[in-house]
């Protein structure tokens, strides 16, 4: 597929400037590329007949526009013949001008007539009139004439990490449509699990579509044959093509489990329960790999219609290649210097499988390295480190689709990628010249599924998804980012018929704080994105706020976000913050909740921030660190450790303090002796980060900073698997001591352990404030 040109002539015929200008009228997403409104409105409750006008062939297209209004409609479409047709109603009409998803739509008091060229667009306008349907009983009159920009507009479903039952991927498959996307990229091989049945190797199903959990429970599943020809009918039947991904070389430690030949160093091995990068891959010496991939894929052909397959090739270490005879043996036959190469001819081999049998392929950027792209006949680069492997694939005259991790990782928190950056990404680099765009197909989002069950797809998902459909569909447009938030605003019916339950759009509001130890008080600052204050004026933003007792809240989890905690969905529409708080440090005082949404134009967006403020002794005292904290992670002030700020569920936060293969080893002195009863620091723990627990932390006290004795020595039972990040306070009470010093060691296991990617390197411990009571 190259980019659909817009049609040019056409839109010359009754468009002008103006209508650009309407566009933003039409509560559409994507906005259709131009719409022009003409006077007075038409009840949608008035279109009571479907008729294809001029082709018998449309005869089903007609049945099938009935059933996709149906929602939208209080009764049911009659189906006519075109001869026998009173005016009115809907009337689908073909039109060879238009090409490809191409549609025109005119409404008017007649009636609504639906022009395309082919099926797909007559579709696309389908979901246009259905999206206005849901949104007003009564339709705008006017011509809407589109088209998409990119051919390309996809999604990355990972049902690897997790299974995903059949009808969240057709939920998944319904919004694509709903939203103008063509294309599922079905991720359905991992470390964590094999999810396709295939004839002659029951130990896909049997063993590598299962994994055994910390608890012991047994999780995972897989598709048969007749359930994944069922969900691609539901695809088509919704102008979607479903592309199926097999990953190779790497990612395979399910499949060696139950094929444990298939490895280069025999196994044995354990479907995966940890994420990340695992160094045993498919053994590239070995022919039999070759052969079971073969079967494999032509079952693959067998079930899937559309001409590419995706081949992974991502995220493939080479130690294992390095070592092993085979795979050696292998690069002295075929004349290889590199491991990269190796990969390079591995893809390569599997390419020509399939191009003999008419597939093509797509792989990651990797599949780059080693020259296969010099090699190869046609392969699809798709581009996730960046945009680099988009720029070089089509420099080298190959197709490529961008879905970088800067605009288009789904699995991102809000925080990281919200609806702002997705809506102004751009498949096209920058750097291409005319000819070279043209091999950019367009763009896709990725869900990954390391920490997104079946039951968070929805929140992940939207609003972020509408704004990747503009950007795919309809490109830049007069009006910016405020124009679509707009009618992102109008857009609640959408989700509504949707059954999803969107999450956070963006994570807009910092809170900034800093304590003044001389006049002892801490301030807080509530910042906006410097991105938003740049689209809206200054009149359109509002912070408004609320604290709260952190008692009145005995269920606020500190690792999980705000808006995912429903104790914290609170009321804030009359509290305005000020630009800065006060808020003493004293004795006896308790920790507390300040909360902050932003309001753009008197409407919330984006989820809440949240700051947990902790006044107590040791506020704003002089620390001494044995190791200085990590420039990557330096906690914040000087004075982190006893700023009486806590961090929140992400590491980035600027709260937290990291400490790479030593330990947190630090005094406080309190500049006179105190009584003191309590002690805590609190710890993240996010093994995917290589961030652990400590294994044992320390806390001594002293009046002289000279002799020391032990208060207490605290451990912990979280085991260090445990794939959720988790914050874990080591806290004491006891009788009243005396001290002026107080000190508190945390135990660094220094490295990785024996199952982690990371084995054998150094890993951190993280830390947040100790709290002096």
């Amino acid at each position: 597929m190259k980019n659909i040109a817009l049609i040019a002539g056409l839109l010359s015929l009754f468009l002008g400037a103006s209508a650009m200008a309407a566009a933003a009228s039409l509560p559409i997403i994507p906005a259709p590329q131009q719409w022009r409104p003409a006077a007075g409105t038409l009840e949608i409750g008035s279109i009571r007949h479907v008729v294809a006008v001029g082709d018998s062939a449309w005869t089903a297209t007609a049945s099938l526009a009935a059933r996709w209004l149906a929602p939208v409609l209080p009764h049911e479409l009659e189906l006519r013949d075109s001869a026998a047709t009173p005016p009115g109603g809907l009337r689908l009409l073909q039109d060879q001008a238009l090409q490809d998803e191409a549609y025109r739509l005119e409404m008017g008091f007649a009636g609504v007539v639906l022009s395309a060229g082919t099926e797909a667009g007559v579709f696309r306008g389908l979901m246009s009139l259905v999206q206005l349907g849901l949104h007003d009983t009564t339709l705008p009159c006017g011509q809407v004439l589109d088209s998409p920009r990119f051919g390309w507009r996809g999604m990355l479903l990972d049902c690897g990490r997790h299974y995903m039952p059949l009808p969240v991927i057709k939920e998944v498959l319904d919004a694509l449509a709903l939203h103008k996307f063509n294309v599922l990229h079905w991720h359905l091989t991992e470390d964590q699990g094999w999810r396709l049945e295939v004839p002659g190797l029951p130990g896909l199903t049997d063993t590598s579509a299962w994994r055994t959990d910390l608890t012991g429970q047994r999780t995972g599943g897989f598709y048969t044959a007749a359930e994944v020809r069922e969900i691609v009918a539901y695809a088509a039947e919704r102008h979607i093509e479903v592309v199926p991904e097999i990953e190779m070389p790497g990612h395979t430690v399910a499949v060696l489990t139950a094929y444990p030949e298939l490895s280069c160093t025999g196994g044995p091995f354990a479907v995966e329960t940890q994420w990340g990068i695992h160094s045993d891959i498919f053994c590239a010496g070995n022919d039999a790999v070759f052969a079971f991939l073969e079967t494999v894929l032509d079952h693959v052909i067998t079930l899937f219609p559309s001409p590419y397959i995706h081949l992974g090739g991502d995220e493939a270490p080479k130690d294992r290649w390095q070592k092993c005879e085979r795979c050696q043996a292998r690069m002295r036959q075929e004349g290889l210097a590199t491991e990269a190469e190796l990969q390079s001819w591995f893809i390569g081999r599997m390419e020509k499988y399939l191009t003999a049998r008419g597939r093509k392929i797509i792989g990651w950027d990797e599949i780059l390295e080693g020259g296969l792209v010099e090699k190869s006949g046609g392969a699809t680069i798709q581009s996730w480190r960046g945009t680099e492997g988009a720029i070089a694939a089509a420099r080298a005259g190959h197709d490529a689709i961008a879905s970088p991790t800067s605009h288009a990782y789904f699995d991102y928190d809000p925080g990281v990628l919200d609806v702002q950056q997705v809506y102004g990404f751009d498949p096209v680099p920058a750097e291409l010249s005319a000819e070279e765009a043209g091999h950019i197909l367009g763009g896709e989002m990725n869900l990954w599924t390391e920490y997104i069950p079946p039951e968070r797809v929805p929140r992940m998902l939207a609003p972020r998804l509408a704004a990747m459909a503009e950007a795919l569909w309809t490109g830049s447009r007069k009006g910016g980012f405020p124009e679509f938030l707009g009618r992102l605003e109008e857009h609640a019916p959408v989700w509504d018929h949707l059954k999803w339950v969107p999450g956070a759009a963006a994570r807009p509001v910092t809170i900034r704080t800093a304590y003044d130890g001389k006049q002892n008080h801490r301030e807080l600052r509530f910042e906006i994105d410097e991105r938003l204050r740049e689209e809206f004026a200054a009149s359109d933003l509002v912070i408004r706020r609320r604290a709260f007792s952190r008692g009145d809240f005995s269920a606020y989890r500190p690792d999980i976000w705000p808006d995912e905690q429903p104790p914290l969905v609170v009321d804030i529409q009359a509290e305005v913050a000020p630009p800065q708080l006060s808020q003493n440090g004293q004795r006896g005082q308790v920790a507390v909740l300040h909360l902050a949404q932003l309001f753009v134009r008197d409407q919330a967006y984006g989820a809440p921030a949240l700051v947990e403020w902790n006044p107590h002794l040791g506020l704003g005292h002089e620390v001494s660190l044995v190791h200085a904290a990590s420039s990557r992670y330096p906690g914040g002030d000087v004075g982190w450790l006893v700023d009486g700020q806590h961090g929140g569920p992400s590491f980035r936060d600027e709260q937290w303090a990291g400490f790479e293969g030593v330990n947190l080893e630090a005094v406080v002195d309190l500049g006179q002796v105190q009584d003191l009863s309590h002690l805590s620091v609190r710890f993240l723990q996010d093994a995917n980060a290589w961030i652990f627990l400590p294994t044992a932390v320390h806390f001594s006290l002293s009046n002289d900073g000279q002799s020391w004795h032990e208060f207490a020595s605290l451990n912990h039972d979280l085991s260090d698997k445990e794939q959720q990040k988790a914050i874990r306070e080591f806290a004491v009470s006891a009788t009243e001591h005396q001290a002026r010093y107080v000190r508190v060691v945390a135990l660094n296991r220094a490295v990785c352990p024996d199952w982690h990617p990371g084995k054998g390197l150094p890993c951190w411990v993280f830390a947040d404030e100790l709290v002096i009571r």
